[in-house]
C-alpha cells in the first residue's frame, strides 16, 4: 500500500509531465509559425525592395506584409513566454533530463536545420547555376532571390547554434536519461542518414552529368549546353548533405569521447548498418544492371542503336563509385568501433537482424535468378528463341544474389554452429529463428502451389484434356519452380533440424565476465542510480513546496 508520501510524489510527477508538454509544445508550435512569419516576410520585402519590374502590386504588398506581420506579432510573444516557462525550472535536474524538453530542444534544432539546408540550398544551386554561364534573367537569385535565402540561411544557422548551446548548458550531453537519451540518438541517427542520401543523389548527379556530357560529345549530339541547371543541383546536394552528413557524425563523435558507452549505443550502430545496407544496395543493384545489358548483347539481343545502349548504362554507372565509397566507409567504421567499444546485447541483436536482413535479400535474389535461368533453359529447349532476356535476368541475379547469400549465410552459420553459451545465444536469436521459420514458410507455400498446379495438369492429361503434354512449356515451368523451392526449403528446415540438436550449453551463468562486460554492468548500474537520485531530487522538492505553502 503506498503511503502519503509516495502518492503525493506520483501525483506530482504528473502534473510536472503535463506541464512540460503544454509548455514546450507551444513554444514548439509558436517557434515554427514565427520561422513562417518570418521566411514570409523577408520574401515579399526583399522583392518589393530589390524587384523592380512592376510585377507586384502595392495591394499584394501590403496584404502579405500585414499578414506575415500579424502572425509574428501572435506567435513571437507565445514563444518567448512558454520558453520562458520553460527556461525558469532549467536549475531542476528533473526538467533538464525531462524527454519533453529534449524533444522541444532538438525538434527546434531540427526545425533551424530544415531553414538553413533548404535556404542554402536554393541559393547555391543558383549561384552555381550562374557560375557555369547560366542567364541572368532566367535564374530565381537576381535581383531578390539571394537575399532572402541569405538571410534565412543565417537565421537557421543562428537557431542551431542556439539550441546546441542550450543543450550544452543542460550539462548532461550524453549522460542523459533513457528516454532523453534515445531522442538524441535518434535525432543524430536521423540527420545523418538524411545528409546521408542527400549527399549520395548529389555526388551521383555530378557523375551522371560527366559521364552524360563525355556521350553526348563522343555520338555528336545537337545540345551540348543543357547540363548546366543540373550541374547547380548536383553541386547544391553534395555540399548540403556533406555539411548535414559531417556536423551529425562529429556531434556524435564528440559525444563518443565523453562516454565511450555512446561507442556501443544500439541507435548508432543501427546507423552504421543502415548506411552500411545503402551503400550496398547503391553498388549492387546497378551491378546487376549493367551485368543483365552485357549479357543481352553477348547473347546477341537487339538492345538498339549505340547510343541508345550508352544512355541506359549512364544512369546505373553513375551509382556505383558512390555506392561503393559509402559502403566501404560504413563497414570499416563498423568493424572499427565494434573492435574499440565491443557489444551490447541490443547492439549485437541489431548486427543479427543486420545479417539475417542481408541473407534473406541475398538469398530472394538467389532465388528468383535461379527460377529465371531454368525457365530460358527450358524455353531454349521448348518453345524456341524467346531464352535471351530471361538467361541474361536469370544469370545477373545469381551474380549478385549468390554470393551475398552464400557469405552471411557461412557467417551466422559459423556462430550457430559453435557448441558454446555465443552459440546458443546465436541459435535462439529471434531474428534467426524469424529468417529461419520465415524462408521455409514461404517454401512451402511456393512448393504447395506449384506441385499442386503440376498434379492437376497431369490429371487433366490423363483424363483427356487436349493440348497437354509432358513436353509443355507451362508445366516444365511450374517444375522448375518446384526443384528450386524444394532446394531452399530442405536447406533451410536441415538448418533448423540442426539447430534443435544442439544441447543447451552448460553453466552459461558461470561463463566469466569480460572487463568490457563488467564495465556495460556497471554503467547500467550508475544509470540506475542517477534515475534514482533524480526521483528523490523532485520529491524533495515537493515537500519543500508543501511545507513552504503551510
Amino acid at each position: 500500500m503506498q503511503t502519503t508520501t509516495q502518492v503525493l510524489t506520483t501525483k506530482s510527477t504528473r502534473l510536472a509531465a503535463v506541464r512540460r508538454l503544454y509548455v514546450y509544445l507551444v513554444a514548439f508550435v509558436s517557434q515554427v509559425a514565427m520561422l513562417f512569419g518570418i521566411n514570409d516576410l523577408l520574401d515579399i520585402l526583399s522583392r518589393a525592395w530589390l524587384q523592380s519590374d512592376g510585377l507586384l502590386q502595392a495591394s499584394f504588398i501590403r496584404t502579405a506584409t500585414a499578414r506575415s506581420t500579424g502572425l509574428l506579432l501572435v506567435a513571437t510573444p507565445l514563444f518567448l513566454i512558454h520558453w520562458w516557462l520553460g527556461q525558469r525550472r532549467k536549475e531542476e535536474s528533473a526538467e533538464r533530463n525531462s524527454v519533453w524538453r529534449k524533444l522541444f530542444l532538438y525538434s527546434s534544432t531540427a526545425a533551424g536545420l530544415v531553414v538553413m539546408l533548404t535556404n542554402a540550398y536554393r541559393l547555391i544551386k543558383e549561384l552555381a547555376w550562374l557560375a557555369v554561364g547560366a542567364p541572368i534573367g532566367l535564374s530565381e537569385a537576381i535581383p531578390a532571390g539571394w537575399l532572402h535565402w541569405g538571410a534565412m540561411s543565417a537565421l537557421g544557422i543562428g537557431l542551431v547554434y542556439h539550441w546546441y548551446t542550450v543543450l550544452v548548458a543542460d550539462n548532461d550531453l550524453g549522460r542523459e536519461a533513457m528516454a532523453a537519451r534515445f531522442v538524441r540518438q535518434l535525432f543524430l541517427a536521423i540527420a545523418g542518414l538524411i545528409g546521408l542520401s542527400i549527399a549520395v543523389w548529389g555526388a551521383r548527379t555530378l557523375i551522371q552529368l560527366g559521364l552524360q556530357a563525355f556521350v553526348d560529345q563522343t555520338l555528336g549530339a545537337l545540345d551540348l549546353n543543357w547540363w548546366r541547371l543540373p550541374l547547380g543541383g548536383g553541386v547544391s546536394q553534395v555540399l548540403v548533405g556533406l555539411w548535414l552528413l559531417h556536423a551529425a557524425w562529429q556531434q556524435w563523435q564528440d559525444v563518443v569521447k565523453l562516454h565511450a558507452a555512446e561507442g556501443r549505443a544500439v541507435l548508432r550502430r543501427l546507423y552504421l548498418y543502415i548506411g552500411t545496407l545503402i551503400g550496398a544496395i547503391a553498388t549492387l543493384t546497378p551491378t546487376a544492371l549493367l551485368l543483365r545489358e552485357g549479357l543481352l548483347m553477348l547473347f546477341g539481343t537487339d538492345g538498339g542503336s549505340t547510343a541508345e545502349l550508352l544512355n541506359r548504362m549512364v544512369d546505373p554507372v553513375s551509382f556505383i563509385p558512390v555506392g561503393g565509397a559509402i559502403w566501404f566507409w560504413y563497414w570499416t567504421t563498423l568493424r572499427r568501433e565494434t573492435d574499440a567499444y565491443g557489444d551490447s546485447s541490443q547492439s549485437m541483436t541489431v548486427r543479427r537482424i543486420y545479417a539475417y536482413l542481408v541473407a534473406a535479400t541475398g538469398l530472394a535474389l538467389l532465388w528468383v535468378g535461379a527460377v529465371e535461368l531454368l525457365h530460358a533453359l527450358l524455353d531454349a529447349r521448348l518453345a524456341g528463341d524467346i531464352w535471351r532476356e530471361p538467361l541474361a535476368n536469370g544469370l545477373a541475379l545469381l551474380a549478385v544474389g549468390a554470393p551475398v547469400w552464400v557469405i552471411f549465410w557461412r557467417r551466422v552459420q559459423r556462430d550457430a554452429e559453435r557448441a558454446d553459451a555465443a552459440g546458443e545465444v546465436e541459435r535462439d536469436s529471434w531474428p534467426r529463428k524469424l529468417y529461419l521459420y520465415g524462408v521455409a514458410l514461404v517454401g512451402a507455400l511456393v512448393l504447395l502451389i506449384s506441385l499442386a498446379q503440376v498434379v492437376y495438369q497431369l490429371l487433366m492429361m490423363l483424363l483427356g484434356e487436349q493440348g497437354l503434354t509432358l513436353a509443355s512449356n507451362q508445366l516444365a515451368h511450374q517444375l522448375a519452380d518446384s526443384v528450386v523451392a524444394g532446394v531452399l526449403w530442405a536447406v533451410h528446415l536441415l538448418a533448423i533440424r540442426s539447430d534443435g540438436r544442439y544441447e543447451k550449453a552448460p553453466a552459461l551463468a558461470a561463463t566469466p565476465i569480460t572487463p568490457a562486460e563488467r564495465r556495460e554492468a556497471l554503467e547500467a548500474r550508475i544509470a540506475e542510480l542517477e534515475t534514482a537520485l533524480a526521483a528523490a531530487r523532485a520529491e524533495l522538492a515537493a515537500l519543500e513546496t508543501q511545507t513552504s505553502e503551510v
